[in-house]
């Protein structure tokens, strides 16, 4: 419990430095959020979502998503929490308010709640037999987005698409151990999302 609350301190501290530059919003309070998301898929929940922050030139973004995995599709129902971070350096702005973010880089910690999931591994294993914990799951991602800001109520709103192609440390080095078996399509995921900005 006290990692998962220093995973939340950390999220909210790197929040700090994040501000929104649209017209009319500049009297926000930091700890509000800059956009809200809906993630399917990415090994982090079948279906997540959540709040978070964006840097002042729109590059770099911080979420916390909580997620979701149905007993039908992982065999058991799992809930997880996420911090992830997304870093897009180019924008293209396209005709009528469209734009494009054609490359995105990032990587996300998640924690997967159940009994079935330790944090540290039980005593009866002996010390360094295995290296990992299955509570806690890092990974990386490659994508792109999509995006259209427009504006409602004399306020502009972005709404954008994305998609992420990922994996995590497990499934890699099982790769870089295995790679006459295994592919790279074998270890990957792909996932969408949408994004709305306040």
């Amino acid at each position: 419990m006290k990692k998962i609350l220093l995973i939340l301190l950390l999220s909210v501290n790197i929040a700090a430095i994040a501000q929104d530059d649209q017209p009319g919003l500049k009297s926000r309070k930091w700890y509000i959020p800059d956009h809200l998301k809906l993630h399917f898929a990415g090994n982090i929940g079948f279906l997540s979502g959540g709040p978070g922050y964006v840097s002042n030139n729109k590059s770099l973004e911080i979420d916390l998503l909580f997620g979701f995995l149905p007993k039908k599709f992982g065999g058991d129902a799992l809930v997880t929490i996420s911090t992830k971070t997304t870093f897009s350096p180019w924008k293209i702005q396209l005709k009528n308010g469209y734009y494009i973010r054609p490359f995105s880089i990032g990587a996300f910690l998640s924690y997967t709640f159940g009994p079935q999931f330790d944090t540290k591994w039980p005593s009866y294993y002996p010390a360094g037999y295995y290296w990992w914990a299955t509570s806690f799951r890092p990974g990386a991602f490659v994508g792109g987005k999509v995006g259209r800001n427009l504006v409602i109520k004399n306020q502009v709103r972005q709404f954008e698409f994305y998609y992420e192609l990922g994996s995590y440390d497990l499934l890699m080095i099982s790769y870089v151990q295995n790679r006459e078996y295994l592919k790279l399509s074998d270890i990957s995921n792909l996932s969408f999302g949408v994004k709305m900005a306040f």
